[in-house]
C-alpha cells in the first residue's frame, strides 16, 4: 500500500490496482471500476488517500461518492475562492427559527437544517445552500443511525457544504456526490416460517403484560374447547395463569 501510494498517478491506475488496494473494490463490479477509474482520471483524484471511494451495501450497486476535504482542497486551489461559511438551522424553545454559526446549537435548540455560502471573487453574490435535516438525516431500525444520533450538526454541516461547493464549481464538481447524502438502506427484516423478525420501534413499544393477558384469553379459550371435548373421560386441564409466562 505504501508503495501504491508513494508512485500513484491517475494516468496509471486500473481495475487490477482497484480491487487489490482499493476499500470495497474487490466487491465492485468491472462497470463500477470502470466508472470510479474514469472520475478519477476526469477529476485528478487519488482513490488511497480517501478522495473518493466506494460505499457498497450488500448486493445493491456500489455509490462512488466524494470526500468534503476533497471538496475542500480543490476549492481552495481555485482562485475564485474568497471563502465558505457553515451554520446549522435550529428552532428555538419560542418556536423561532434561527441561522447558528459552525455546527454547533444548544440542548434547549431543536435541529431542523444547516447552511452554507461560498463566497467567490468574481461575483458579489454568495453562492447559497440550505438543507433539511429531515431529507438527509439516515436512518436504522427506523431511528438515526450512530453518526446521525452522536454528531448529527457535524453531518447535516457536510451536506450543506457539500452541496454549497458544488454550486459554486460545477465545471469541477458537477456529478459527484458526498457520502453523508447516500442513506444506508433500511435492512429487510428476516422472515421465518411466514413470520418476520420485529424492527426496533417493534420491539422498544412491546408490552409484555399486555401480549401475557391476550396469550391467557386465547389459551383459555383453546382450554375450554379441549375440555368440552374430554369431558367424559375426566381428565382435568391445569388453568393457565400469568406465572406461565
Amino acid at each position: 500500500m505504501a508503495n501504491e501510494l508513494g508512485i500513484f498517478s491517475v494516468d496509471n491506475l486500473n481495475m487490477t490496482t482497484i480491487k487489490q488496494y482499493l476499500d470495497g473494490g474487490g466487491k465492485a463490479s468491472d462497470a463500477e471500476l470502470v466508472l470510479l477509474i474514469n472520475l478519477c482520471k476526469q477529476n485528478n483524484m487519488n482513490p488511497f488517500m480517501k478522495e473518493v471511494y466506494f460505499i457498497k451495501y450488500g448486493n445493491q450497486p456500489a455509490q462512488i461518492v466524494v470526500s468534503r476535504d476533497f471538496y475542500r482542497k480543490r476549492a481552495f486551489q481555485n482562485p475564485n475562492f474568497a471563502g465558505i461559511e457553515v451554520g446549522v438551522i435550529v428552532l428555538n424553545k419560542d418556536g423561532v427559527l434561527e441561522h447558528n454559526e459552525g455546527t454547533f446549537k444548544t440542548h434547549e435548540q431543536e435541529l431542523v437544517g444547516a447552511w452554507a455560502r461560498v463566497h467567490l471573487k468574481n461575483t458579489e453574490i454568495p453562492v447559497y445552500v440550505a438543507v433539511s435535516y429531515d431529507e438527509y438525516v439516515q436512518m436504522k431500525d427506523g431511528h438515526p443511525n450512530k453518526m446521525w444520533t452522536n454528531k448529527p450538526c457535524t453531518m447535516l454541516g457536510k451536506v450543506a457544504e457539500s452541496q454549497a461547493l458544488r454550486m459554486a464549481f460545477p465545471a469541477e464538481f458537477s456529478g459527484t456526490y458526498g457520502e453523508e447524502e447516500f442513506p444506508e438502506p433500511e435492512k429487510e427484516p428476516r422472515e421465518v416460517n411466514g413470520v418476520k423478525e420485529p424492527d426496533r420501534a417493534q420491539i422498544e413499544s412491546f408490552d409484555k403484560e399486555d401480549y401475557a393477558a391476550r396469550k391467557i384469553e386465547e389459551l383459555k379459550e383453546k382450554a375450554q374447547s379441549q375440555k368440552e371435548v374430554v369431558e367424559e373421560t375426566g381428565e382435568v386441564i391445569d388453568e393457565i395463569t400469568a406465572e406461565d409466562f
